[in-house]
């Protein structure tokens, strides 16, 4: 007997009309469909709209855990999300599956950010200090960023020197 499963997650993050972004989390496999959206307005990143969509067998957990994502609406993308995620939705058992949606969003937004100056200082031709000069530059002009991913921990290099 072969026994097969297939699993695919998807994060988009893309700018609206309006200036705020429209973040589109989906996860599709053989058993289940789920699918997070949240609108997010900067500078703040407020979460101003969420909703979630199961599909197919997704567990009752994770059904409940969706129904309840509305709750999010007025929490700000920054330090402390993870904990104020945890608490609002369930983190325990296969609920926890929209809780680490909404978590990988947020990563995305940030990312949507950060990607494109990254680039910009991948690209040119300088030396390892100046990149690391750059990069502590950007962290004072988005305060945001620091402990937002491992690039921004306290013990990283590059935020070695930086009072924050």
């Amino acid at each position: 007997m072969v026994l097969r499963f297939l699993r695919n997650k998807v994060v988009e993050v893309e700018p609206t009309a309006d200036g705020a972004l429209f973040v589109s989390w989906r996860l599709t496999d053989d058993l289940m469909s789920l699918e997070v959206e949240l609108v997010v307005q900067p500078p703040e990143l407020e979460i101003v709209e969420a909703r979630a969509r199961v599909n197919r067998l997704a567990p009752r957990a994770c059904r409940e855990m969706a129904e309840c994502i509305d709750r999010l609406e007025g929490v700000s993308i920054g330090g402390g999300l993870r904990k104020i995620v945890k608490g609002l939705l369930s983190a325990d058992g296969p609920g926890g599956l929209v809780a680490d949606a909404v978590l990988e969003s947020a990563n995305a937004v940030i990312l949507h950010f950060t990607r494109p100056r990254i680039q910009a200082g991948e690209g040119a031709n300088v030396s390892p200090e100046e990149r690391i000069a750059r990069s502590q530059a950007m962290v004072k002009f988005n305060p945001r960023l620091v402990r937002s991913c491992i690039a921004y921990q306290d013990d990283s290099p590059l935020m070695q020197g930086l009072k924050l």
